[in-house]
């Protein structure tokens, strides 16, 4: 009899794929197996269909699935069966394929909890194998219950029944439980009293004291987040003073799509991510802020990140409180977020008044991922790259071409906004976003996550790739493998903005191409021992990598307090000048103009350009979090820029190799002295930057440019690249990964297995 072996790569386990392969196969009256293997999933088939049965299986694979790789072949075989049946995965194998993001909620799971005559009624954990937690509960791989955190919630005969039947949805779906036999939760107050009652009541409960003003901590299922009401402006500031975050924009939660139509204004684009299984924050513009507390949630701006309840915990305490909602990470500010029941209650502690705990223990917290769209074009922009995402990057193509030698790779990233990327296989692994490694909390959970990968993928790097900065907290990590592994392998360093121009070079697959400029601007990063480096030029051509052009350099002094105080970066730019003595006392003044004078590091900081400009036109507060003040320079530059105002280039007369950072400062300084509107003048500085692109485009006789670094999340920016550069060049920006330093991990993977 003829017998055929299929083998399918890619995203094919955790998301249904066995059991689709069953109903398929029981179709086509194929008899056989399939199981799960270490490279995906092995089918074995006897039966005349197999070939159409192939072809099918691509046409009809489950919605969450992606294939990358699959082959058929006929092989020889003294077995015959009897029947199609999923095979017990062999135990012990590592696995060599791309793990699984966690999913939101799927409509039918969300009818379920609704239900009043469904066992799954007010379950915040109902899932089937289209939806539900993969990753965050991920012990080690293949997906199987047994390797997973839900393996110690035996399945009750119900759920055993469902997990038996081929016609139901919840057929051999991994993460299968009910309230019988599940995930339990738990009320109590701060001060250790414990509300009783069914899940129904637990949520009521839970939406009174929301009602009253009193904060939360609610357990989802990737780790804690703190809620409040987004419409009560004293449990906000509350919020504020108890977490420590003075300014920072909180997202809100909404009950679905139509409740966010009322505040919001939101695309068809915008609706299919909201309810896509990855399902992150996006950020986007008010259209009527009702009866939201705006200044609050968002001092300055007017845009929210806004939530859909994509666990069954967000759809049950959004609905049942009925009003948007606050929901921001379960930390303090800085700090990672809280995922363990003791950890949640000692940190957040001083914070939340009520704890909804359950008993579900979380492998791998994550954040909220965070996307924006850019208002004119579009263009979609990775903010936060984490929970839905995390851990994947389709890649195994490029990388076989790359890596010939397989060599086993850890990149460790940047210190801000970490993240770090291991090849352990034939797959680049990148993880969720870790955050900034000065943090002692923010650095064990790095060393955790790392140690997680090493024990799911049997891994010891033998190359390790590192930033240029010596002083980098993401290094001492190196000292922690065992001795074999860290005498044995080799440390290269890749210096921080060439990382950024690789990554982007990578996503988009760009290495074979002739010539790029790469466009790479963000706040710092070590360039030389007297320079820090942050508006660069390089050119990418005959397969290697320059350093072509620059913001023109201006003094560097008193490290961190230059990146939180702008009033220091406008007075450097300046060269000193008078006019800006106003915002300094005596002593500041004397001190600071010196220590300008006298410096020997310079810097060609963009981040810190933008911070000296929206100090100039008025936003003259300290900086509580990175990025502050460029998000409100962008801001009052994107309503002028709605407005349809002439545009200016403030350096049209000029010509330059680099752009001239004091000059150009000096047209603003000019431009807000006589009075001109500061929107405008705003915008007309970031069109004098996209003019200023075009220039050193030109010169260099390019045809295409690519975009990375932190001060590419800025949406105006994006915007006017494509609409004035959009015609003249081909134009690349981040799409999969975030451009801030997110994307540093990538990057130096990819500069050293291109380049080194």
């Amino acid at each position: 009899m003829k017998t055929t072996e299929i083998h399918i790569s890619g995203r094919v386990q955790g998301v249904g794929f066995r059991p689709f392969i069953f109903n398929l196969a029981e179709e086509f009256q194929l008899k056989g197996y399939v199981s799960n293997d270490e490279l995906g999933v092995i089918i074995v088939c006897q039966g005349e269909n197999s070939e159409q049965f192939f072809n099918e299986i691509h046409h009809r694979k489950p919605k969450s699935s992606e294939i990358i790789f699959s082959e058929i072949k006929e092989i020889e075989t003294a077995e015959i069966f009897d029947n199609f049946y999923i095979k017990p995965t062999e135990k012990n194998i590592v696995v060599d394929i791309p793990l699984t993001p966690d999913f939101a909620t799927c409509e039918s799971c969300e009818t379920e909890l609704f239900d009043e005559k469904n066992p799954r009624y007010f379950y915040p954990f109902t899932t089937c194998t289209q939806c539900g937690p993969r990753y965050s509960v991920t012990k080690k791989f293949p997906f199987e219950r047994e390797n997973t955190a839900i393996e110690v919630f035996k399945m009750c005969p119900n759920c055993l029944a469902e997990y038996q039947n081929p016609e139901d949805v919840r057929f051999h779906s991994q993460t299968n439980s009910c309230p019988n036999c599940g995930i339990q939760i738990w009320l109590k107050d701060n001060q250790g009293n414990e509300f009783k009652g069914s899940n129904k009541e637990i949520f009521e409960k839970l939406a009174k004291e929301l009602s009253q003003g009193k904060i939360v901590a609610l357990k989802n299922t990737a780790g804690y987040l703190l809620m409040c009401d987004a419409t009560n402006s004293e449990a906000i500031l509350e919020l504020r003073k108890r977490k420590r975050r003075p300014t920072k924009p909180f997202a809100v939660l909404f009950s679905g799509i139509s409740t966010m139509k009322e505040y919001l204004e939101i695309s068809e684009l915008q609706i299919q991510h909201f309810k896509s299984s990855e399902s992150p924050i996006i950020v986007t513009k008010i259209k009527d802020k009702k009866d939201l507390a705006i200044e609050e949630i968002s001092p300055n701006m007017n845009t929210i990140g806004a939530m859909f309840p994509y666990s069954g915990t967000l759809k049950l305490i959004s609905k049942t409180f009925g009003k948007p909602l606050i929901a921001t990470s379960g930390n303090f500010h800085g700090s990672p977020i809280c995922s363990t029941t003791e950890e949640a209650e000692q940190i957040l502690g001083k914070i939340a008044d009520y704890f909804l705990h359950n008993t579900l223990e979380i492998q791998h917290p994550q954040d909220d991922s965070v996307i924006k769209f850019s208002p004119k074009h579009h263009q979609k922009i990775v903010f936060r790259r984490s929970r839905g995402f995390a851990p994947n990057y389709f890649f195994a193509e490029e990388l076989s071409e790359l890596n010939k030698e397989k060599n086993k790779i850890l990149s460790l990233g940047g210190d801000l906004k970490n993240t770090f990327a291991i090849v352990p296989n034939n797959h680049v692994y990148i993880s969720e976003y870790i955050g900034d490694l000065a943090n002692f909390e923010t650095y064990e959970r790095f060393e955790n996550t790392v140690k997680s990968y090493q024990k799911i993928f049997n891994f010891q790097p033998e190359i390790i790739l590192k930033d240029l900065h010596p002083k980098y907290e993401n290094q001492n990590i190196i000292s922690k493998f065992s001795k074999k592994s860290a005498q044995s392998a080799r440390i290269e360093e890749i210096q921080h903005h060439k990382a950024h121009f690789a990554s982007i070079l990578g996503e988009k697959k760009l290495w074979k191409k002739d010539k790029i400029l790469g466009i790479i601007w963000d706040g710092i990063g070590f360039g030389t021992s007297t320079e820090i480096w942050g508006g660069e030029f390089f050119l990418f051509e005959n397969q290697k990598m320059e350093r072509v052009a620059q913001l023109e350099n201006f003094a560097w002094i008193l490290s961190d307090k230059m990146s939180k105080t702008p009033k220091i970066s406008a007075l450097s730019i300046s060269g000193n000048n008078e006019d800006l003595k106003f915002a300094f006392d005596e002593n500041e003044w004397k001190i600071y103009t010196n220590l300008i004078e006298k410096s020997e590091i310079k810097t060609s900081s963009m981040g810190r350009f933008f911070d000296a400009v929206a100090f100039v036109l008025g936003y003259e507060k300290p900086l509580f979090f990175e990025g502050e003040s460029a998000m409100w320079l962008e801001k009052i530059s994107q309503d002028a820029f709605d407005e349809n105002v002439k545009l200016i280039d403030y350096l049209e007369e000029e010509n330059f190799e680099n752009i001239p950072t004091k000059k150009l400062f000096s047209r603003i300084l000019k431009e807000k002295i006589s009075g001109k509107n500061l929107g405008e003048i705003g915008l007309n500085f970031h069109y004098t930057l996209i003019k200023a692109i075009e220039k050193i485009a030109e010169g260099f006789a390019v045809k295409e440019i690519a975009f990375s670094g932190g001060v590419w999340q800025n949406a105006l920016l994006v915007d006017l690249v494509i609409e004035f550069l959009g015609d003249k060049f081909e134009l690349h920006f981040h799409e999969k990964l975030s451009p801030n330093d997110e994307n540093i991990s990538f990057g130096q993977l990819n500069y050293y297995l291109k380049l080194k």
